[in-house]
């Protein structure tokens, strides 16, 4: 007997994927686009973009493929022109047109700044800003031999931000050199090594000079730095998997990475001022289309009278992320977006130490596997510290271009367990997939597909929450292919859950510690594997980081018999087991024996017992 036609032996959900596919391969080979399910990867640095390709160094520099902070020493110049110009560092005068920048850092003395008796050299000044805060120790003007400064006062800045105005300094008060009476064409001034980003020379004379070349040296590295990456747009919206910042540094020095994503390619909104007057200030009005290169050049062309404030567009860009703890996690902002952003943060307390950060790397999948992922938890209200049963709603819109997806992953901050799943309200088989980290509970979908938009996935599961706003992240994965897993959003995701969140509120026990058990409640230490060990356990409340938490085992007779754990405990369940032996390694004698745990914590004290048994 022939075997059946295949198509009539696969399900409903199958078919419609298999068609979906195949009409998405054949839209791919008539565009010439990518297949479904490839991961890519973007790179900065190492056999990627040049870092100053694709964004913007403050304080800082490159060597080779190498991004790290300026760095200046005794032999090379650190207003050499090209130099100073990548910076972002001029040289400039309030009483002169010129650009002094080009004119002093070429190497030319035939190129030079000239002040005559009719420009009224007394008084006149020139500004060096180095565009970073550098390690400084010797400043040096060259001047003509005929005709030089015969009077001057030299001063510098840290550039501390907060004496600044407009990036100016507001004063300059720390005089490194100065004398009233110059006899040799050239300003050499040794200083002692400090920071420095601005530099200030003041003629004090009234005769006629010129300058031909300014130099400026240090030993070591710029304190700050930081690197801003233009907007990646990758084309079509993504999902975003392993990010990887390849580093160095020690204990003096240090990297932050923070990155955003966004669905437009600006994540600025940028506002003109109009002539409609709100007490003394004139109202503003965003520049429309919002998010888009025409806005920010609309604002580019304004006056200055007429350009307004600029903000960062929360609506449609995602905020900077925390700083990554984990430089090859995943990426932590929004997926399902098209447009990516980062920024690197150096600092160092040793000017003659720098951290480096040689590549940066992020993975990406085209097609998304659907358009939108709406999710909500309910209850988003319980009592914390006690195990509730959750449900978890996912709705999702689809378009020609998305698969679907068959496997679900939800973080929880403990060890949690599925009870059911329902598709559309109707029960479904799934596996729970048993992983080794208990933050994350995956559920594999065995015999059906989320492919069709306002589907809703329902989650059933157990889980203990201890903290006010903890929050269940999720990601959808197809097990079918390559492509990486999509964030789902907060939202409204279903009627039977009314609060459109996915964290959690409460109100927070009054006790620190919960559920201190003994199991067994007598043990055998004598290796026959049966109840050889006595596992206690507990839950800790309001412990957000690490607090003391002392657990002894007394006898009777109030003498302790062995500490078991003396280390800082975090928040939630605690395990803690007892091998039937004493302090000095020996065997405990049998009896009744009275485990103590001591907790403290800001907010307060705690002591709990518990009788247990141990026999041979």
């Amino acid at each position: 007997m022939d075997s059946p036609p295949l198509v009539l032996s696969m399900g409903r959900e199958a078919i419609r994927a298999m068609f979906k596919w195949r009409f998405r391969l054949l839209i791919c080979i008539l565009l010439g686009t990518r297949a479904a399910g490839a991961v890519e990867v973007w790179t900065a640095g190492g056999s990627g973009f040049a870092w100053g390709d694709v964004g913007e160094l403050t304080g800082l520099t490159t060597d080779e493929s190498v991004l790290l902070p300026a760095v200046v020493d005794s032999t090379t110049n650190a207003v050499e022109n090209l130099t100073l110009k990548r910076r972002g560092g001029n040289i400039a005068s309030p009483q002169s047109r010129e650009d002094l920048t080009g004119l002093l850092t070429d190497g030319n003395t035939e190129t030079f700044w000239r002040v005559t008796r009719e420009r009224r050299p007394d008084g006149t000044s020139m500004l060096i800003d180095l565009g970073a805060i550098l390690p400084i120790n010797r400043i040096r003007f060259q001047g003509n031999p005929d005709i030089f400064l015969r009077a001057y006062e030299l001063f510098v800045h840290d550039g501390n931000p907060a004496q600044l105005r407009e990036d100016r300094p507001i004063a300059f008060i720390n005089q490194v050199s100065a004398n009233l009476e110059q006899s040799e064409p050239d300003i050499d001034a040794h200083i002692p090594l400090q920071f420095v980003r601005f530099i200030r020379l003041i003629s004090r004379s009234g005769q006629e000079f010129i300058i031909e070349e300014a130099e400026v040296f240090g030993d070591g590295f710029a304190p700050t730095g930081s690197y801003l990456s233009q907007v990646i747009d990758l084309g079509e919206a993504a999902n975003f998997g392993q990010l990887r910042l390849q580093t160095r540094f020690d204990p003096l020095t240090n990297v932050v990475l923070q990155t955003r994503t966004g669905t437009v390619p600006d994540p600025k909104i940028y506002y003109r001022k109009t002539e409609v007057f709100e007490g003394e200030d004139r109202q503003e009005e965003a520049i429309l289309p919002i998010g888009s290169p025409e806005a920010a050049a609309e604002y580019d062309d304004l006056t200055s009278s007429n350009k307004g404030a600029i903000i960062d567009n929360i609506d449609e860009w995602s905020p900077w992320s925390a700083p990554y703890e984990d430089f090859f996690g995943d990426l932590l902002s929004p997926g399902n977006r098209r447009y990516v952003q980062f920024r690197l943060l150096f600092s160092s307390e040793d000017a003659r130490q720098s951290a480096f950060v040689d590549s940066l790397s992020f993975f990406y999948s085209i097609p998304t596997l659907a358009e939108e992922l709406t999710a909500e938890v309910s209850p988003a209200t319980v009592t914390l510290g006690e195990s509730n049963t959750f449900s978890y709603y996912i709705r999702s819109t689809f378009g020609p271009a998305n698969d679907g997806f068959d496997r679900v992953e939800i973080r929880t901050p403990f060890k949690a367990k599925v009870n059911s799943v329902e598709l559309d309200g109707v029960p479904v088989s799934f596996a729970e997939e048993d992983a080794q980290d208990e933050s994350r509970l995956a559920i594999q979908l065995t015999d059906d597909r989320v492919t069709e938009s306002d589907q809703v996935l329902r989650i059933r599961f157990e889980a203990m929450v201890t903290v006010y706003g903890t929050t269940f992240f999720a990601k959808v994965f197809d097990s079918q292919t390559s492509e990486l897993g999509q964030d789902v959003l907060a939202g409204d995701a279903s009627p039977e859950a009314e609060a459109d969140r996915l964290s959690i509120q409460g109100a927070l026990r009054q006790e620190l510690v919960l559920e201190l058990r003994a199991d067994p409640p007598v043990f055998s230490p004598n290796g026959d594997g049966i109840n050889d060990q006595l596992q206690m356990s507990y839950i800790l409340l309001r412990a957000l980081s690490q607090v003391p938490a002392d657990l002894i085992v007394y006898d009777l007779a109030g003498r302790p018999v062995r500490h078991l754990q003396k280390s800082g405990a975090l928040n939630g369940p605690q395990q803690v087991t007892w091998d039937g032996l004493d302090e000095s390694g020996a065997t405990a004698p049998p009896g009744l024996y009275i485990l103590r745990l001591s907790i403290d914590t800001d907010t307060g004290s705690e002591d709990r017992s518990l009788l247990v048994g141990l026999a041979y």
